[in-house]
């Protein structure tokens, strides 16, 4: 099974969960329900309630993330006085269960965070510069303007697949900055000099990467 954690009002999520065989969404009234457990000693089967259903952590084979946050606004059977504390509850208790599932998890989980929220700039320009891909440099500017377009090339790296547009030589660089950042699937932008602009898991997954993506988290292993 693939779980999509994310929102219910998050249109993509609902797509890959109707284009994924056997996936479910798990959003933020799912951890609400009873019905967890979760045993980092292992003393007991870990178990998710997804779509409010209970699923064995056993058989949850990959786990695509559509968030980096829970919020309090998405908590509406709570009280407003104690939605911003079940909201942080909700995200420390998700980064641990994201951190120790058996399953594949196409995201990132550092330090009691996940998602984008890992990919800080400084550590993807340091993975960058490791792995020999130039970076686009970065400029202030403290008056308030248009700001200019730019050509923008997206890569998609899935498990040791890579799908864009760049030279060869690039596109492995990639896949290696993916790599270093232990990201099995990432969206890279770069710049029309094919240097990085950012690094994320915010740009919903382009059709071949939905079918990549699909195949990976049912196996479970990066592919």
């Amino acid at each position: 099974m693939i779980v999509v954690v994310g929102s219910r009002h998050d249109p993509v999520a609902h797509e890959l969960v109707a284009e994924w065989p056997h996936a479910a969404l798990c959003d933020a009234d799912d951890l609400t329900r009873p019905g967890w457990v979760w045993s980092p000693t292992g003393a007991a089967p870990s178990q998710w309630m997804v779509a409010g259903a209970v699923v064995a952590d056993l058989d949850v084979t990959g786990v695509f993330l559509r968030r980096a946050a829970f919020y309090p606004e998405e908590f509406e059977a709570t009280h407003p006085d104690d939605r911003g504390y079940l909201a942080a509850e909700a995200h420390a208790f998700m980064a641990d269960v994201l951190a120790s599932t058996v399953a594949l998890v196409a995201n990132p989980v550092a330090d009691g965070t996940f998602g984008d929220e890992v990919i800080r700039p400084d550590r993807w320009m340091r993975a960058a510069a490791e792995v020999g891909l130039p970076v686009a440099p970065i400029r202030l500017r403290s008056e308030v303007g248009p700001i200019p377009t730019r050509r923008v090339n997206l890569v998609e790296v899935v498990g040791a697949g890579v799908l864009g547009s760049a030279p060869p030589r690039t596109l492995a660089g990639v896949q290696r900055l993916a790599r270093t950042l232990r990201m099995p699937w990432a969206t890279v932008l770069l710049d029309g000099r094919h240097r990085v602009l950012t690094v994320t898991t915010v740009i919903a997954p382009s059709g071949p990467a939905r079918q990549a993506l699909g195949a990976m988290l049912t196996s479970g292993e990066p592919r």
